[in-house]
Order: structure tokens, then C-alpha cells, then sequence
């Protein structure tokens, strides 16, 4: 089967599945189809047990300029593809259901809706290289959708501010806010992402997962059955072939082979 990805990259290695935005002459701006794309890349590795993570990436010197305007003011100017489904859903609400670890490797400026997945992700792997700006309020809009993203990485008073000041941030700045989680050296980009996966992957996959799935519930859940879901989360983790091999490891004084099962 030919490759039926135009607007994106994607590969599945080492127990990732990296999905890479491939429309650099257009500052990797998003159209229907591209988000078409990413979801059907996510939706054909969900189940697949030897993908422990999913990481986002981008071509060219953009990671997003956000919304491609002229496109989705104008939808006739981009023919569906019909090698995939056509999907109404937001792109943070995309990223924001993916059930395994997500990771943004950011080597380039982020703009308006390209904060829709990185600030989405569990983790922000940014290179001085990259640079954060939120332009919306400029155009007489506001960036709604990102303003929920963003709420879950920083201060109500820290995201008006990002929101409504339009400014430029630093990746060392995006830190200091909570929206990047580690600052990685952009001229030994490969060995530093190694290093991270290889922690990551220290944990069971599927406890990693487990977990990440029950801190989303924290907020919709009423206190008093917080406790309740999570023991309940905990006493079927228990079960599962990678606690098993955990404790065994650990007893046996040796490394876990972890199966995500």
C-alpha cells in the first residue's frame, strides 16, 4: 500500500509512534485534512501493544502557525481526502484523548493553534530553538481552545496573561510557566531524546498509561469518590501481567521486561 499520508509523517519505532507535521512552506498550519490525517495515524496505533508513547514533531522551520485561515474560511480550497475519514472534533480534544504518554519535541516557534498540541502533551521537550506566541488578540480574537489547553499546565493568572498580552515567550520562559517540561540541547537533539525516552521507559507502559488516564478523571470526579476510583484503578493495575513482572524483577534483582499488557 502506498503511502496515503501527505500532510503528515509517521513512523513506529522503539515503542513510539512519532507523528511529524509535514507542510513546512506552510508553517505546518492546520487544515481538515491534516487533522484527518493525525487522527487516523492515532486511531490505527491505539491498540497496539508495543506502542508505549505517541510523539509529535514537526518539519521545517515552524513547528504550527496554528489554523490555516484562508482554508478553513474557505473549505473548497482543500479537497478531502478520501483515504481517510472526515472528523468534527477540536485538535486539542484530539490530542487530549490519547490514552498513552504524549510527548512534544519542539525545535521551532509554536504559534496560535499549534499550542493546541503542545500544550496537550504530558510532555514538552523544547530547544532554545523554540518560541511561543499566542498573536489572536492582535487579529480581534481570542484563543479560546488553547486557553483550555493551556489550564492544564499553568496558573489561571499565568494563561490571561499568555492570552491576552500576545507576547513572545522563551522555551526558558514556557518552563517557568509550566508549559515546557524539560529544556533539551538543540545540537544533540537525537542523544537527548533518547535519554528521556529511555527514563520514560524505565516504568511500566501500561501503569504509565493507567495513570495518566486517572489524573484526567481527578477534575470530574466528585471528592468524595475520588478515593473510590482510584483504588478501584489501582486493584485492577494489580492484575496485570506488568505488575507481575515488576514485582518479580524487583525481587529477582533484574530488569523488567514490560509487555504493556
Amino acid at each position: 500500500m502506498t503511502n496515503p499520508y501527505k500532510l503528515i509523517e509517521v513512523s513506529e519505532d522503539n515503542h513510539k509512534l512519532t507523528i511529524t507535521l509535514n507542510r513546512p512552506d506552510k508553517r505546518n498550519a492546520f487544515t481538515p485534512n491534516m487533522i484527518d490525517e493525525i487522527a487516523f495515524a492515532l486511531s490505527e496505533s491505539a491498540e497496539i501493544q508495543d506502542v508505549w508513547a505517541v510523539v509529535f514533531k514537526a518539519n521545517g522551520s515552524v513547528f504550527s502557525a496554528g489554523m490555516d485561515l484562508k482554508v478553513f474560511k474557505n473549505p473548497e480550497l482543500e479537497t478531502p481526502n478520501p483515504d481517510f475519514p472526515r472528523i468534527d472534533i477540536s485538535l486539542g480534544q484530539l490530542i487530549s484523548e490519547i490514552k498513552k504518554p504524549t510527548i512534544a519535541v519542539v525545535n521551532a516557534p509554536v504559534y496560535a493553534g499549534g499550542f493546541l498540541i503542545v500544550a496537550e502533551c504530558n510532555f514538552v521537550l523544547a530547544t532554545q530553538n523554540a518560541s511561543f506566541t499566542l498573536p489572536e488578540v492582535k487579529r480581534g480574537i481570542f484563543p479560546f481552545q488553547v486557553m483550555k489547553s493551556l489550564s492544564k499546565s499553568m496558573t489561571e493568572r499565568k494563561l490571561i496573561e499568555w492570552c491576552s498580552l500576545g507576547q513572545t515567550y522563551t522555551a526558558t520562559e514556557a518552563k517557568q510557566d509550566g508549559l515546557v517540561t524539560e529544556i533539551i540541547d538543540a545540537s544533540n537533539l537525537q542523544n537527548a531524546e533518547n535519554e528521556f525516552f529511555q527514563n520514560l521507559f524505565l516504568g511500566s507502559p501500561l501503569a504509565i498509561s493507567e495513570g495518566i488516564a486517572a489524573a484526567k478523571k481527578l477534575s470530574s470526579t466528585p471528592d468524595a469518590q475520588v478515593y473510590t476510583m482510584l483504588k478501584a484503578t489501582l486493584e485492577a493495575l494489580k492484575g496485570s501481567n506488568d505488575a507481575a513482572e515488576g514485582i518479580n524483577s524487583f525481587i529477582e534483582k533484574r530488569s523488567p521486561k514490560w509487555t504493556n499488557s
